[in-house]
């Protein structure tokens, strides 16, 4: 059996941290651990997690930590270096306003170890309250998530051999069910990211020494969905949005592929600024070049420490990632002219992609 350290992150999630904590230790797949991070909540979520599973944290099944602070999500799931079992050897980050089904973890180590080469593993997210039929919607249409050259979420259409097998392989795992070996990275996040494409930082990292990451088709993730920021763009998920997106930009591309990209990820930024909340968007983005100029030298370091550890070529890591800014299915609650807007860019950059030979994924 292959231990698993199950890390999950609160702020303030009493409503839901009960629910996710059940699912997973009904799961039929039991050598794990939960290692419970509270971000200094307010609400006694985290004393009602000390008081309601007394059983399992005198078991050392459940480990609680509390910081001082609010460290994010990056931050948050950066202490199980100090704290997860020595024998571990999965590590899996999961939101805590989640629910599991009981084959979830089963599932996930079944399919990493039958492929050496595959490192990093997610589940089909689905809405919680969806009806279960959701997910075979998602395999008939054959697509799930994956990133495009700046990290915006977009639509993979899934290569019939691997539908066929139930691993689909990808350029980014979501955020919300996030399962790795643990020999790969001994601090997963730089803690300036915060919250917010984090995510994506980890799989590219992943991909980019050559190591495959994948969806399995067999588990599932109910995510209260948009929880955990609001389903409104507050000025401090703006913020980190575009600031994340920008380091993801300087520190995973050389130079030559930053001039090359660069009219492209113009146009995203000014993009952004006009489908919606152009306000909000043009100051979040000042204060996020503000917050970058200031961690320039941390960015340097963190840049030069992906490039020693980088085991394909840039072309090789592009051509995993899609061309699309970002896709009008997740705009749906938009207006026609925005979704129009999207579409449009979209086509822009596949031509522009073509002309100067920038390999993507189909």
């Amino acid at each position: 059996m292959w231990f698993v350290s199950i890390i999950i992150v609160n702020y303030n999630g009493k409503d839901f941290n009960s629910s996710c904590i059940n699912s997973i230790l009904k799961q039929s797949y039991q050598d794990f651990e939960i290692i419970f991070v509270d971000n200094a909540s307010s609400d006694w979520s985290l004393e009602e997690v000390n008081e309601t599973y007394q059983k399992e944290i005198k078991n050392n099944k459940l480990i609680i930590i509390k910081n001082d602070k609010n460290t994010w999500f990056a931050g948050g799931n950066n202490v199980w270096v100090l704290h997860a079992n020595k024998k571990s050897e999965y590590i899996c980050l999961l939101n805590n306003d989640t629910t599991v089904p009981e084959n979830w973890l089963e599932e996930l180590i079944i399919a990493i170890e039958l492929d050496k080469e595959l490192w990093a593993v997610g589940s089909i997210i689905l809405n919680k309250w969806m009806e279960r039929k959701t997910s075979s919607k998602t395999f008939n249409n054959k697509e799930i998530n994956t990133s495009s050259f700046f990290w915006d979420t977009v639509r993979k259409k899934i290569p019939e051999k691997e539908f066929k097998t139930g691993i689909f392989y990808t350029a980014a795992i979501s955020w919300c069910c996030f399962l790795y070996r643990k020999e790969i990275i001994d601090t997963p996040f730089e803690e300036y990211y915060f919250a917010y494409a984090e995510d994506i930082f980890l799989s590219w990292l992943i991909i980019s020494c050559w190591y495959k990451i994948a969806y399995v088709a067999k588990s599932l993730v109910y995510h209260i969905w948009s929880w955990s920021f609001g389903k409104s763009p507050s000025d401090i998920k703006l913020f980190h949005w575009n600031k994340n997106q920008i380091i993801n930009y300087i520190i995973f591309y050389n130079i030559w592929r930053k001039i090359l990209l660069f009219p492209l990820f113009i146009g995203v930024q000014l993009s952004h600024i006009f489908i919606n909340h152009p306000r909000k968007r043009i100051k979040s983005k000042y204060e996020s070049w503000k917050r970058i100029y200031k961690n320039r030298s941390k960015l340097s370091t963190t840049k030069r420490h992906i490039t020693t550890q980088k085991k394909i070529s840039q072309r090789e890591f592009i051509s995993k990632l899609s061309y699309k800014f970002n896709d009008e299915v997740f705009y749906t609650s938009q207006k026609k002219r925005q979704i129009n807007m999207i579409v449009a860019i979209n086509k822009i950059y596949k031509i522009y992609c073509y002309i100067f030979g920038i390999p993507y994924t189909k």
